[in-house]
């Protein structure tokens, strides 16, 4: 269980980091959006809670998704 203290953004980043280690196959996207629903607060917050090493790391894992859309680059499968 997530701990019911005020969430900050140091806070919010390492509940984010430690379940995305703990829970092997699980996204940061997805880890984000289960500590927001844990906690019953509104995704609307979500923006202000993201570190900028986090909002890196879903920004990365939405353009591998093709969720995003980016410039056309060519970028070889690594």
């Amino acid at each position: 269980m997530i701990e019911q203290k005020i969430m900050t953004r140091k806070r919010f980043s390492t509940a984010v980091e430690n379940l995305v280690s703990k829970s092997r196959g699980l996204s940061y996207i997805e880890a984000a959006a289960y500590i927001i629903e844990e906690r019953g607060m509104d995704f609307k917050s979500l923006n202000r809670l993201l570190s900028d090493s986090l909002k890196q790391k879903i920004e990365a894992e939405a353009t591998d998704l093709n969720l995003l859309r980016t410039k056309q680059t060519n970028k070889l499968p690594i």
